[in-house]
């Protein structure tokens, strides 16, 4: 269950300001990574180089991406590059852009669990913050995807209950000084993170494996 707004409870939104260290990408683009970068969990007993080139498919077509919709170019780091939790950090015109793609049975309970708790603490039976109230909006790949104003973060699957849960669970968070203040400020954090999200829907396989 995620307990308060912006957290992951069981590997969901908490997780976004933790970084833990991974494999600078910075200028890689989609389907390439860095000829012999290492990433986290690269060396481990059993890991081969589809997880590590999976993290740069997903953090660098999320990076193009972005860049894109920001008109400003952004470096990527991996922070962690499994499939079940994998994590992007891009950054760069003043922008900071927080990606986390978690593929495996409960994608759908993850976003039903997150949106419900923000309606319910939030909205008009809860503490009336609309900003904080989830708005539904439109992300290339998912099923399902909204939109928390006052957390410039997308929330979004591509997991129905009726194909039992499992698919990519996706969220991704922007922030800076480029993204704080005003509606046209927040207009173009929106657009930024619809465009990652997008991406790392296209670049994200609906398993671990």
């Amino acid at each position: 269950m995620m307990g308060i707004p912006g957290k992951r409870g069981s590997g969901t939104v908490g997780g976004l300001a933790i970084l833990a260290g991974g494999v600078l990408l910075a200028g890689c683009s989609a389907g390439t990574g860095s000829p012999g970068a290492s990433s986290p969990g690269a060396s481990s007993p059993g890991a081969s180089s589809p997880v590590p080139g999976l993290a740069a498919r997903v953090c660098g077509g999320s990076r193009e991406a972005a860049a894109k919709a920001l008109g400003a170019p952004l470096s990527a780091r991996v922070v962690r590059p499994t499939a079940a939790d994998l994590e992007c950090e891009l950054t760069g015109g003043q922008v900071t852009v927080t990606i986390e793609s978690q593929a495996g049975p409960r994608a759908y309970a993850e976003f039903d669990t997150e949106t419900s708790h923000q309606s319910q603490v939030f909205g008009n039976g809860g503490a009336h913050q609309p900003d904080q109230d989830p708005v539904a909006v439109t992300v290339p790949g998912s099923r399902v995807a909204v939109w928390i104003p006052a957390q410039l973060m997308v929330v979004a699957t591509d997991s129905t209950p009726n194909n039992g849960g499992a698919g990519a669970y996706v969220t991704v968070a922007v922030s800076g000084e480029a993204v704080s203040g005003g509606a046209a400020p927040a207009a173009t954090a929106l657009r930024v993170a619809r465009a990652a999200a997008g991406a790392t829907f296209a670049a994200h396989p609906d398993g671990p494996g």
